[in-house]
């Protein structure tokens, strides 16, 4: 067994779902273990998370962070996704315009 550290260094969101960092490569599993999402915004922003299984698409069973509203100028740590993991073929993807998204976890092969 290997475990490697994978950075996700940072993106900004949009107002769609896109996939953020890789897909989950094969024999291998992905544990998050920190991510922040911060709005420097002037406005409230909604935010949301999903972490999807191989050949699966975003929707309401894979959802980890449901329209989590940040204020302008917040940071939020995503406790929701701390521990949380994904198998080969799985990624994350989120959406909230203008929001920035960083996390860094450990993949396993």
């Amino acid at each position: 067994m290997t475990t490697t550290v994978y950075i996700f260094d940072s993106a900004q969101l949009t107002g769609s779902a896109a996939t953020y960092g890789t897909v989950v490569a094969a024999l291998t599993k992905r544990i998050l273990k920190s991510a922040s999402v911060t709005n420097t915004t002037g406005a409230p922003v909604a935010l949301i998370v999903y972490l999807v299984p191989t050949g699966g698409t975003a929707g309401a069973a894979n959802t980890v962070i449901s329209a989590r509203t940040l204020a302008a100028g917040e940071t939020y740590n995503c406790p929701e996704l701390v521990g949380k993991g994904l198998n080969a073929g799985g990624f994350l993807q989120a959406l909230g315009l203008s929001l920035t998204l960083s996390y860094s976890a450990t993949d396993i092969t």
